[in-house]
């Protein structure tokens, strides 16, 4: 009956470390390729993701002198995470590009006699890009190409929690408490209205304070679109495509924790509004697809994203010529 015992202590401890695996560790994610902005923008980003998972809480008890952990029949369990993301892009000399990324997360969990909500300031992330291919934006000619390059770093400034035997404090960590890296890849092809763009990205993760290591990711995929022009400086672009994700095992205190990570593939599906130096952006992606390493692993139905974008270039060079007109 003991030995019983311990195994299911062991069991409860992999499900409650398990279900971290949903938190926000993507930064710098997926925008619109925005292919009618010049390149100074400032925007706001909002994102919404439904998933699902399965709870075992987990009850103590005493026996013979020693306290155990019990686990009790699994919960079905809603998760429900909100980002607003504060995003700017700036172009730089030499055709080099730098955005910045400042999230903010609400992030919520319920099942049966629970609810749990936390929010805050997430992992604020950097990312650097060069244009090898066409420095500027995507139109003027009939056909166009434009291959970007970009690497970033990503900080630890949302909260993460642990206790001292590797337990969340918490399943729902607005952060991943270390610094990672991201690599990433866009290639823009366009033919009169029509085009499409290969997005690659890869984001290297490294060990916290805690001795926690969330698993790297690896994402990409092609999407279409087509840019329909409208009276009075009003462009619509629809765009569809698709998009695969691999995320690698998390590791311990050293150890790899095998039933973590997985593989999803997902269908994307939207549009952008071109207005003057204003830009909305609006887009779904349902879950078409997914291979978990454990099955009670937080599985993720859908995501909507939606944003509002400014560009300031035209702008800055109308003042700049307004100036040289007066100095004349």
């Amino acid at each position: 009956m003991r030995i019983l015992l311990v195994a299911l202590a062991l069991l409860a401890s992999v499900a409650r470390t398990n279900a971290q695996a949903c938190c926000c560790t993507s930064a710098g994610g997926s925008y619109s390729i925005l292919p009618n902005i010049d390149e100074h923008i400032i925007g706001l980003r909002y994102t919404h993701s439904n998933w699902s998972s399965t709870t075992y809480p987990t009850m103590n008890m005493n026996m013979g002198g020693e306290n155990m952990s019990m686990m009790s029949g699994g919960l079905p369990t809603v998760e429900n995470m909100n980002t607003l993301d504060l995003f700017g892009r700036f172009a730089l000399p030499k055709r080099f590009y730098v955005s910045a990324f400042l999230p903010v997360h609400i992030l919520q969990e319920s099942y049966t006699g629970s609810n749990t909500r936390v929010a805050g300031l997430g992992d604020a992330s950097l990312l650097l890009q060069y244009a090898v291919i066409d420095p500027k934006k995507c139109t003027g000619h009939i056909s166009k190409h434009q291959l970007r390059l970009g690497a970033g770093i990503k900080a630890p400034t949302g909260k993460f929690s642990m206790t001292p035997d590797g337990m969340f404090t918490t399943d729902l960590q607005l952060g991943t408490g270390s610094w990672d890296f991201m690599f990433n890849a866009i290639y823009t092809y366009r033919y009169k209205q029509f085009g499409f763009n290969l997005m690659a990205s890869y984001k290297k993760n490294l060990t916290n304070a805690d001795q926690f290591r969330f698993g790297d990711k690896i994402r990409g995929g092609p999407e279409a679109f087509y840019i329909v022009k409208l009276p009075e400086s009003v462009s619509i672009m629809p765009k569809i495509g698709t998009h695969y994700e691999y995320a690698f095992y998390n590791i311990n205190a050293g150890e790899k924790l095998t039933f973590t990570g997985g593989q999803n593939l997902y269908a994307d599906a939207g549009f952008d509004i071109y207005y003057k130096n204003l830009a909305f952006s609006m887009a779904v992606s349902p879950t078409l697809y997914n291979v978990y390493n454990w099955i009670g692993e937080p599985f993720e139905h859908y995501s909507i994203e939606t944003g509002i974008y400014y560009s300031f270039s035209k702008i800055i060079k109308h003042k700049k010529s307004s100036q040289n007109e007066k100095q004349l």
